[in-house]
């Protein structure tokens, strides 16, 4: 089977990670002969796209994971770019796999031309999913659809591949996230409270540990330095080291880690799909949604929570008093997730040779 996945490939390191794991499921299930890959947000699917490669280069059309339910200002309220009525001109069966609804709380949601857009996609995709991070409820309060909920595909970065870490000292993964800031942060005022209550934290956990900050998108770097400024014993990565087409050289940072704090959802699936405790730091509805999902909401904090650094010392210090409990958790979680994704892959491979 040669397949074609269309994910983003153009801003986030999480989103190249959330590609190894679609293609390690897809390995693992389906009979690959080939996987390429084009990106969602820049390729446009017109009609000689579809003719001349979609239809005539394979057998099947993988688009997602990622949060790829967003994004009022685009031609058809969501990533995919292409047309409603050249749906019906992809021959070959396609599935969507894991999305995400990624509106913030203060955006007005998905626009008319987008739910249109995405009826017409549920209506001839072999396999419509998103991803359980209270993704599907978000969704289902505007489509009245019934879709199916899947296990975000990053939490299977590590199924049948290895990555390195040679940091010798122990050490904490901060991940913060600074774009899109009036959504995350509200105003500048909160933006600088919350670095300042965060500096608090970061100051007594580098008494302990070493703190090295990871940015997942270029506009992270400048908040994280802010946080890390003048403070000993952290450092904050080189972005270019490690983005991209280098993302696999940084997963094994989450590996090694001694736990994670984490602003991103896949800052947190990351982690847990190695077994490392997280501490989610909420700031859009889908990390406090995956953690209820998982049973891990005692280690979740909203940031524009009141004594902001105060609550997270206390998380942080739970979270040490029951490591090992944690890390056990962990593992049940991820072979239940395994499980799951098991089963999804078995019904959307007979879902895809049906349609064939």
């Amino acid at each position: 089977m040669k397949i074609l996945h269309a994910y983003c490939l153009n801003h986030n390191l999480g989103d190249y990670a959330l590609g190894f794991g679609v293609k390690n499921l897809l390995r693992r299930y389906l009979p690959v002969d080939l996987i390429a890959e084009t990106n969602l947000q820049g390729q446009v699917f017109d009609e000689y796209y579809i003719d001349n490669v979609v239809n005539k280069k394979y057998d099947l059309l993988v688009i997602g994971g990622g949060g790829i339910i967003h994004g009022a200002h685009w031609p058809n309220g969501w990533f995919w770019l292409i047309k409603e009525e050249l749906i019906d001109r992809i021959k070959i069966p396609f599935v969507v796999y894991g999305a995400g609804y990624n509106y913030f709380e203060d955006e007005q949601g998905i626009p008319e031309i987008g739910k249109k857009h995405l009826l017409k996609t549920i209506e001839r995709a072999s396999f419509f999913s998103l991803r359980n991070d209270e993704s599907v409820t978000r969704f289902s309060q505007q489509l009245s659809v019934d879709v199916r909920e899947v296990p975000d595909p990053g939490f299977h970065i590590n199924l049948g591949r290895e990555y390195e870490c040679n940091e010798p000292d122990p050490f904490v993964l901060i991940q913060l996230a600074n774009d899109k800031p009036e959504h995350r942060f509200g105003s500048s005022e909160s933006q600088s409270s919350f670095v300042d209550e965060l500096r608090t934290v970061v100051e007594k956990l580098a008494r302990s540990y070493k703190v090295i900050f990871a940015p997942h998108v270029y506009e992270d770097i400048e908040l994280s330095e802010r946080v890390a400024q003048g403070i000993q014993n952290t450092e904050v990565w080189p972005f270019s080291d490690y983005a991209f087409d280098r993302t696999q050289d940084c997963l094994g940072f989450y590996q090694k880690a001694e736990f994670v704090l984490a602003m991103r959802g896949h800052g947190q699936i990351v982690p847990i799909a190695f077994d490392t405790p997280v501490i989610a730091l909420e700031n859009h509805p889908k990390h406090g949604g995956l953690m209820r999902k998982l049973d891990l909401h005692d280690y979740s904090l909203a940031i524009n929570s009141e004594r902001f650094s105060e609550q997270l010392l206390q998380k942080i210090s739970l979270l040490e008093e029951n490591y090992e409990e944690y890390v056990g958790k962990l593992g049940h979680i991820n072979e239940a997730l395994g499980d799951w994704s098991k089963q999804a892959m078995e019904e959307l491979h007979q879902a895809v040779v049906e349609k064939a």
